[in-house]
């Protein structure tokens, strides 16, 4: 027995070391695990929060953020484009802009600058059995029928890199532009800041990590019948990011004229209701340097790019002088075109009436500048298109409707009051403003949506300011009041119930997408 004994504590000393053995093991493989699940971690985190440690905003370029003085000018022209149908009929888009682009084409004398951001033939989700004007192929034709006539001309082409989806899917035309010694300059947005606050540090920060995968994955979401698109392509849609503006500037002789609207030059945008302003006189030299701006930073050392700058820089009239009375206009881009807005509706109390046309109303400060506008006694009509189409696609309402409920609430108390654009497929793309009463006479449109992107300082965008609008302004009041009350029995708006939408779930998806910048508006 004691033998036994001695025998079982001998073996039981012989494997206390590897007994020692197997704790600190089975100790090491775990705090291993635990620093790898910690490093994983770590790693994450790190991935996801570095890049916005990191990330600094670009600066704005020149040319933009720009308002210029008050110019006199010779002749200003309101142009509509309109969808408004009479009742029974199913009616034809007028599409007086672009017949007028057309024409200022023809007749430029010593040089031509245009700036567009869709000028595509891509139709989207449009069935093929509607009948679309072919709006980019037109273009590009009186372009070249303008370089066979005035093969001196120069003539400057900036848009924005959607219309080759960031990548090779340009459509022909341009390179028959360029073929024909049109300076064509696809607008370099990295150099612009980012809205997409979400996104575009960690695109930033990874993509230049990430191997530059060319090959087409991708169904191509901007043209289905078009080429697959790589994902790098696609990083770029996400962005979000554009230069939105339209506008053509004409040189005639010691003269300019320009033209900024609403009216993008693309197939799929052929019939939706637009407006712009055509101005003769100083603004257009502002106009002119500021386009001559972007496509100098966008082209970067490219000479043929810079020989065309040169050449309309050398054909640009004197600077005009200012001007504090009479009809005058003024050039407003990017953020101070929020600016103006903020302005002028700050000013509009007893005795103003303030009448809005828009596709997009979102911006938060102003909404607020609305809403306080309507508490100081002035009299608010707002139409708005009932974002419910987009090329053929259906759309969810943001964020119009959910902005709308917020200002009918005002209804009672104040009389805001919000009517829909009678849309039936096409989209209400107007953008203006018009202020008249207490001394004032101004009408506000361009390019610029009332969205933080839009007239925050991220898109490109331009607009024109009319004060003392004078004939162009009662020409949009009697427009507006067609649209408004369906006058001479067209079909033209609906009241606000037609489309009312107050929900919470909409309301909380609009703000997150307005103030991250993560989404289309």
């Amino acid at each position: 027995m004691v033998a036994e004994a001695g025998r079982r504590s001998s073996e039981l000393v012989a494997s206390l070391p590897l007994l020692f053995v197997g704790i600190f093991y089975n100790f090491a493989i775990g705090l291993i695990m635990v620093i790898v699940k910690w490093l994983f971690i770590g790693f994450l985190l790190g991935g996801i929060l570095l890049p916005f440690l990191l990330y600094r905003r670009p600066q704005l370029p020149s040319g933009t953020n720009e308002k210029s003085p008050a110019y006199a000018f010779s002749e200003a022209e309101l142009l509509i484009d309109w969808t408004a149908r009479r009742s029974g009929s199913e009616g034809a888009p007028e599409q007086r802009i672009f017949d007028t682009i057309l024409g200022q084409i023809e007749a430029a004398e010593t040089f031509l600058i245009l700036d567009f951001f869709l000028w595509n033939p891509w139709r989207g989700a449009i069935e093929e059995d509607f009948d679309l004007r072919p709006l980019s192929g037109e273009l590009a034709e009186a372009l070249l029928r303008k370089r066979q006539s005035h093969r001196e001309m120069p003539i400057l082409v900036i848009t924005d890199p959607i219309n080759k989806i960031y990548g090779s899917h340009e459509p022909k035309y341009f390179n028959e532009l360029r073929s024909a010694g049109i300076t064509v300059v696809y607008t370099d947005l990295k150099k612009m800041p980012d809205s997409n606050r979400f996104y575009a540090p960690l695109a930033d920060f990874w993509s230049g990590l990430i191997p530059d995968w060319k090959r087409p994955l991708l169904p191509n979401l901007l043209n289905p019948k078009g080429a697959p698109m790589t994902l790098r392509e696609l990083g770029h849609l996400l962005h979000l990011k554009a230069n939105h503006r339209k506008v053509l500037v004409a040189g005639l002789g010691e003269n300019t004229r320009v033209l900024i609207g609403s009216l993008n030059p693309a197939d799929g945008s052929a019939g939706h209701s637009n407006l712009a302003l055509l101005v003769d006189g100083p603004v257009g030299r502002f106009a002119a340097l500021s386009e001559l701006a972007v496509a100098e930073w966008s082209a970067g050392e490219v000479a043929s790019v810079a020989t065309c700058l040169r050449k309309i820089h050398g054909l640009l009239p004197e600077a005009g002088s200012a001007a504090s009375v009479g009809p005058r206009v003024a050039w407003r881009s990017e953020g101070q075109i929020r600016e103006t807005l903020l302005k002028e509706l700050s000013q509009a109390g007893v005795g103003v009436q303030v009448d809005v046309a828009l596709f997009y109303l979102s911006d938060r400060r102003v909404i607020e500048a609305l809403k306080d506008a309507a508490r100081r006694g002035a009299s608010l009509r707002i139409l708005l298109d009932p974002n419910k189409d987009a090329f053929g696609r259906v759309k969810n309402g943001i964020p119009n409707r959910p902005v709308a409920a917020e200002l009918m609430a005002l209804h009672d108390a104040h009389g805001l009051t919000v009517r829909w654009a009678d849309t039936r497929g096409e989209q209400f793309h107007a953008k203006a403003l018009r202020v008249l009463g207490g001394g004032r006479d101004l009408l506000f449109l361009g390019s610029g949506n009332w969205t933080n992107r839009n007239i925050g300082n991220s898109n490109l965008e331009a607009n024109l300011l009319l004060s003392e609008a004078g004939p162009v302004g009662q020409n949009f009041d009697q427009y507006f009041e067609k649209v408004w009350a369906n006058r001479g029995g067209l079909e033209a708006s609906l009241p606000y119930a037609a489309w009312a939408d107050s929900g919470l779930l909409k309301r909380t998806f609009y703000r997150f997408q307005e103030w991250s910048g993560a989404s289309t508006f």
